[in-house]
């Protein structure tokens, strides 16, 4: 039977994704190798950023789309959103491996959860409740052997997740009605001068001579940042955000697998575990809202 115009277009948004969620998977192999070859922490952000906002303001300007205004909410949140929460993720790749670093990441969901809550005062309901229970008995099972990973490197990992997850509830009312490329290349600006000005700070304005940094910083800028975020926006034409995030979730199981193929990463039967629940926990917090959905249909 042919398939329908829909059925190609799902299929489609589906690749998509999944070239979203492989090319995100690489960032924290990549930072390893920028690393590797002595950049800082603060350079090789500079040099990801830089080369990131050079591709999608040359996209804006191919396309003509038109800035955003009012522009300043943009530039902030690139500057105290996604700047924090970029650096906090390749200090925490920097101390971790990047298949433990992306579990961290990956109980964000779960602190979106708690922040509305807290903050927002927005009720989870059952199913996001018992996502929250899930990521945290993840997190516990993980790394309940204190002793198995830095200290400082969980601290920070669990910060980055917190702090992304502050970065997305802001994000989601600030960016809803902007054009997501145009806001990208603005808050990848931003970005960048933060980084810029943090080389200045500490000597750190080195050009990248080798060719694993250069190949590193072209990988980190086009395959882990250009590339998946502009499948996924594409990704959630198609499908929707819903289900583009539900794909996204083996994001962090690619991480794990580049990571065992790649630098010889293992893991134990409890951090399999601890994987899998907040695997789950991430699941079900993203299939929350079409239950609901399907709930209000039926009633």
């Amino acid at each position: 039977m042919e398939r329908t115009e829909g059925e190609r277009g799902r299929g489609r948004g589906i690749l998509l994704a999944l070239a979203s969620a492989t090319g995100f998977s690489t960032l924290g192999l990549l930072a390893k190798l920028i690393y590797s070859e002595g950049f800082s922490l603060q350079a090789a952000l500079a040099w990801r950023f830089t080369t990131a906002a050079l591709v999608l303001w040359t996209v804006m300007i191919v396309t003509g789309r038109r800035l955003p205004r009012p522009l300043w909410p943009i530039v902030a949140l690139g500057f105290l959103g996604f700047s924090p929460q970029a650096g906090l993720y390749f200090a925490t790749v920097r101390i971790l491996d990047p298949g433990i670093a992306g579990l961290l990441l990956y109980l964000y969901p779960s602190f979106v959860v708690i922040i509305g809550l807290v903050v927002l005062r927005r009720r989870p309901g059952w199913l996001r409740a018992m996502a929250v229970a899930l990521s945290l008995a993840g997190c516990f099972i993980t790394f309940w052997k204190a002793g198995s990973y830095p200290l400082a490197g969980l601290v920070l990992g669990l910060i980055m997740a917190i702090v992304y997850a502050a970065y997305l509830l802001i994000g989601e009312r600030m960016l809803a009605e902007v054009d997501p490329i145009a806001a990208t290349a603005i808050m990848m600006s931003s970005a960048a001068i933060v980084y810029w000005l943090a080389c200045l700070a500490t000597g750190e304005t080195r050009l990248p001579s080798s060719p694993r940094v250069i190949g590193g910083i072209l990988g980190v800028a086009f395959v882990a940042t250009v590339i998946p975020v502009t499948a996924l926006l594409a990704s959630m034409r198609l499908i929707g955000a819903a289900d583009a995030s539900l794909v996204s979730t083996l994001e962090p199981v690619l991480t794990i697998v580049w990571s065992s193929i790649l630098i010889g990463e293992r893991f134990g039967p409890a951090q399999i575990l601890g994987g899998i629940l907040i695997l789950l926990a991430v699941l079900a917090i993203d299939l929350a809202p079409r239950l609901a959905r399907l709930a209000k249909a039926k009633a």
